[in-house]
């Protein structure tokens, strides 16, 4: 008899372990899964759209945009050349795609970075009102949490899941034209992104994909040196959910770790 109860002790204490041992375990996947399911959500800016084009008839508004985890979050223009500064410095954001009434295979987004140039780019500043915050993306531990770019345009808001941070040569940017591009040349521009890419994302990307990329100046590597800096982003496809994905350092990487371990150059406004 005693030896029976013993048995049925052991077997509750088993029995009590797996269970906890499975409560452990369905808890620590439904923590992975809000983390990986944390969600972008659209904070739609069609109204701010219109309403700053009612207020300002004398430019061509293309849209607006929002870049996660950045104050980012302004009117898209036309032609640079007849713009000039706000007292808020907030109208510097530039289509470069000719025809605007609606998304090419690769969108070209220009903004101005004057007080953010430094091998050490400040996350945020109240000062920062143009592209300055785009610097963000320099840091892993940035682009880690941060992966989305919100897109308004043509009365319809559109996410885009970030792909790839590079630092081009600032003659490429310039000659980019993506209302022209079809499949062939969308697939080149993807392979010369893939190059310079300085993370791996775990996100699928194709010639089919429209593509959103926001360009803006830098001196990470000096005055004399000549890139850009730019971010590309691929349009969410039908039925996909914004959840957060993998990013790991490429081998590009590195070239940016040992500039901002280097001497840190004034952040000076130009």
């Amino acid at each position: 008899m005693k030896k029976e109860t013993k048995k049925n002790t052991k077997a509750k204490k088993i029995v009590i372990l797996i269970t906890i041992l499975i409560i452990i375990l369905l808890t620590l996947v439904l923590i992975k899964k809000l983390f990986m399911e944390k969600t972008f959500k659209i904070d739609s800016r069609i109204e701010n759209a219109e309403k700053y084009q009612s207020e300002h008839k004398d430019l061509k508004v293309a849209g607006w945009i929002k870049v996660e985890g950045t104050n980012i979050d302004y009117p898209v223009l036309e032609d640079a050349d007849k713009i000039e500064y706000e007292e808020d410095g907030k109208i510097q954001y530039v289509w470069e795609n000719g025809q605007m009434e609606k998304l090419h295979k690769i969108n070209y987004i220009m903004g101005h970075n004057v007080m953010n140039l430094s091998s050490n780019p400040l996350i945020t500043d109240k000062n920062h009102k143009r592209f300055e915050q785009l610097m963000s993306f320099t840091y892993y531990d940035f682009i880690k949490e941060h992966k989305y770019i919100q897109f308004t345009i043509n009365g319809k808001d559109y996410i885009f899941k970030i792909f790839a941070v590079s630092y081009p040569l600032s003659y490429e940017t310039s000659s980019y034209n993506g209302d022209i591009y079809d499949k062939n040349d969308t697939k080149e521009y993807l392979e010369e992104i893939s190059k310079k890419n300085i993370y791996n994302f775990d996100i699928d990307i194709n010639e089919k994909d429209t593509i959103l990329s926001l360009i803006t100046c830098t001196r990470m590597f000096g005055t004399s040196d000549k890139r850009s800096f730019k971010v590309d982003a691929r349009l969410l496809r039908d039925g996909e959910s914004t959840k957060n994905y993998n990013v790991s350092k490429s081998s590009k990487y590195k070239e940016v770790e040992e500039k901002m371990k280097g001497v840190n150059e004034k952040n000076e406004e130009v």
